[in-house]
């Protein structure tokens, strides 16, 4: 597979020309009324790889909490309706914009995980007061708290899933299918772990497993892992025992050693 580093080495010149394209875009912004700008998605990410359907480059502009400016106004019509940001072309380059209002950490704490992920993947492009800088000293604090919580949350229950008396239930019925359907949500939640484990949020589900791949702090040979416990016979139990027995002595031994984290 070709993971997010092999892409970031193919990809440096053209995410660097975007990266020059989106900071002349912000510098002929009328900033009066804004008070951060991040550079967000995958151009932040350093892993743009845009198809023949294109692709566009990610902005959060941050206005002033008291102004009433609309991303109109500021950028003219939204060339993209459909499209859930207000998008628009400036030279050869779309941009998708979020247009909010300052973020706080007070903000920040209230927005779902893949938020506060896409949120601290970005790179600030404008900033002048610090206010948002200032912000992600909280920010990065509050991240620290809830990855913490959140992975001896998600150990537990992946303990419980994988529990004798939750095994002995669909044993005895023989339900091999609800067996894998069981050890695959423990495993999308091993996943997730890793993140925690890496002192960070995880981006969204359909993405997790692929950026996973890239993280400082993995099991050794994980990718292999990854292949041979998605590798399943639904019907047959000795598979089911074979995949339990290969995440236990993995990921999940991984993400419960207290040596691993920070």
């Amino acid at each position: 597979m070709k993971n997010k580093k092999a892409i970031q080495k193919q990809q440096a010149d053209f995410i660097e020309e975007q990266k020059k394209q989106a900071k002349l875009f912000v510098s002929q912004i009328d900033k009066t009324k804004i008070e951060t700008i991040l550079l967000s998605g995958s151009v932040a990410r350093g892993d743009f790889f845009p198809g023949e359907m294109g692709g566009m480059i990610d902005l959060v502009v941050m206005k002033n909490k008291e102004s009433g400016i609309t991303a109109e106004e500021l950028f003219g019509p939204n060339q993209e309706p459909e499209i859930p940001f207000h998008c628009i072309k400036f030279g050869d380059c779309w941009f998708q914009i979020l247009f909010i209002d300052f973020i706080s950490a007070d903000d920040f704490i209230k927005f779902d995980e893949a938020r506060k992920f896409s949120f601290l993947e970005s790179e600030i492009l404008y900033d002048p007061d610090e206010s948002y800088t200032k912000e992600l000293v909280k920010i990065n604090e509050i991240k620290k708290n809830e990855c913490a919580q959140e992975l001896q949350r998600k150990i537990g229950y992946i303990n419980y899933l994988l529990s004798d008396y939750k095994k002995d239930r669909w044993l005895r019925r023989k339900a091999f299918l609800q067996l894998h359907e069981n050890l695959n949500t423990a495993i999308r939640m091993g996943v997730v772990c890793l993140y925690y484990k890496n002192s960070s949020y995880a981006p969204a589900e359909d993405r997790q497993l692929y950026y996973s791949l890239t993280l400082e702090k993995l099991p050794a040979s994980y990718e292999k892992i990854i292949h041979r416990l998605k590798n399943q016979n639904t019907n047959c139990g000795l598979n089911y025992k074979r995949r339990e027995d290969l995440f236990r002595k993995t990921i999940l031994a991984f993400v419960e050693d207290q040596e691993v984290g920070d």
